[in-house]
């Protein structure tokens, strides 16, 4: 497997976040993606552009945006089987 090496990996409920920075400016604006893997299969890829004050803070804003995706996923999969 290929991997972006600029990637931050973070395990979460079976799944694998990759977040990166896409772009940086000298105004603040950071780009942000996520790819989230199931397994060996990339099922959702995220975005954000939003003024953060630095990188760290848009990495950790995408990876919340992607728990937050991955949670919402779960709870529509377990209320179908109810």
């Amino acid at each position: 497997m290929d991997y972006d090496h600029d990637s931050v990996r973070l395990p979460y409920h079976g799944w694998e976040v990759r977040s990166h920075l896409t772009q940086v400016s000298g105004q603040g604006t950071v780009a942000a993606g996520a790819m989230l893997y199931f397994g060996e299969a990339c099922k959702c890829h995220l975005v954000s552009c939003m003024q953060f004050a630095d990188g760290g803070a848009a990495i950790r804003s995408i990876e919340d945006k992607a728990t937050r995706w991955i949670d919402a996923r779960e709870s529509a999969s377990e209320s179908r089987h109810v």
